[in-house]
């Protein structure tokens, strides 16, 4: 009876560790899949509709567009909004457009005017989400970054 106990425990033994391989298998299997998954997943969150969306690219002269390409996000110059017509559009210096995305590379600046406004057309009722990023990157060479303030409201 001992001789037979024995085969029993080194078949069992075996059993148990083809078991844990193919369990290892599987776990990589698997846990590829969810990274495959998750990219693809980020991928459409990433490109998803912008209908109902401007993106304005303050700065971008007057005339042109483009599409960020990790965002899929259409953006279109500001020229076209602004009520002031002293207006400059300017690049930021290349040791900065470097390290930054295109959407910030273009700035406006307003060299006369003291209040300086963008008239955007609004349905009442619905809501709006509005993003600011602000950049100097030296596009004046003077090394001095501006102040401002910024306002919002419907008679400013």
């Amino acid at each position: 009876m001992t001789a037979g106990r024995a085969h029993t425990r080194v078949v069992h033994l075996k059993s148990i560790r083809n078991f844990k391989t193919a369990l290892m298998e599987l776990s990589k299997h698997f846990l590829f899949a969810i990274l495959l998954s998750g990219f693809v997943l980020a991928d459409f969150v990433r490109c998803q509709d912008q209908s109902g969306f401007i993106s304005l690219d303050c700065g971008l002269p007057d005339g042109n567009n483009y599409t960020d390409i990790n965002t899929c996000r259409d953006y279109i110059s500001d020229a076209v909004f602004i009520e002031t017509t002293d207006s400059n559009s300017n690049t930021i210096h290349s040791e900065f457009s470097k390290a930054f995305k295109l959407n910030i590379w273009f700035v406006r600046s307003f060299p006369e005017n003291i209040i300086n406004c963008y008239n955007i057309k609004v349905s009442n009722g619905t809501k709006y989400l509005i993003r600011a990023t602000f950049m100097y990157g030296n596009y004046d060479s003077q090394n001095k970054v501006p102040e401002f303030e910024l306002h919002l409201g419907p008679n400013l």
